[in-house]
């Protein structure tokens, strides 16, 4: 079995929007996250879909999935806190629906809607054979990592060796319970573990990784939003001339 968990519990403070969290603000007519979760819900490989889900938008999220028929989206659960009790929560339910060992649990932003579905693909291959498949994106201009004001030549790392770290993460189910079970998530340590990639790599397992070169935007901001309303005017239009 291939898993879903798709994490939308947000409430999108950078959004500065004093009404519906931004996973549910419209574009084109449809909330953001039912164009995640149709990306999805059309991937040949997955087999079922759990939304993690602020509690007071359940009874929301769940009238989406019913109105815009994603039928493998079977169960909407409370998230926590934060990402990562959000994500164990996800886990936990997998657990409960029957998630064996070596099932695959693939990992994505419900605000993340431009994923291609040849990344999903590659995630759940490399995951299904080396245990972990984590998707990032190549910088595009040199970086520079320092903690001071000012910067030495050693401080500007290639941008041919650096990536910026997305969405999906893909792991077989057995792997990251066990990671998580080996790592405490509040000790100390010079990088926080923000998600489930660094939570495994923290444990000791070898991170695999999956380079995108398409537009994976994850909407945080009102820019983001209206950069992503020009990329589905762009998707349409092409569709409607036969670009």
């Amino acid at each position: 079995m291939n898993y879903a968990i798709i994490l939308a519990a947000g409430v999108g403070q950078r959004m500065r929007n004093s009404g519906l969290p931004k996973q549910f603000l419209k574009l084109m007519g449809k909330p953001i996250i039912v164009y995640t979760l149709e990306k999805f819900e059309e991937c040949r490989e997955i087999d079922s879909i759990i939304v993690v889900s602020h509690g007071s938008y359940v009874e929301h999220m769940n009238s989406l999935i019913a109105l815009y028929r994603i039928s493998k989206a079977g169960k909407v659960i409370v998230g926590g806190s934060d990402r990562q009790s959000s994500l164990q929560k996800g886990l936990e339910t997998v657990v409960e629906e029957g998630g064996k060992e070596d099932d695959i649990v693939v990992i994505h932003d419900g605000v993340r809607p431009l994923v291609d579905l040849s990344i999903l693909h590659e995630n759940i291959r490399i995951a299904r054979q080396h245990g972990c498949a984590v998707t990032v994106h190549p910088v595009t201009e040199t970086v520079v990592i320092t903690d001071a004001e000012d910067a030495g030549m050693e401080d500007f790392k290639k941008r041919e060796d650096t990536y910026s770290m997305t969405s999906p993460q893909t792991f077989r189910l057995g792997r990251i319970l066990d990671a998580y079970e080996k790592t405490e998530l509040s000790e100390s340590g010079s990088v926080p573990l923000l998600d489930a990639a660094m939570v495994y790599a923290r444990a000791g397992g070898e991170v695999h990784l999956v380079k995108e070169q398409g537009v994976n935007l994850k909407i945080t901001t009102p820019e983001d939003y209206y950069f992503l309303k020009a990329m589905l005017e762009l998707e349409e239009n092409k569709f409607v001339f036969g670009l």
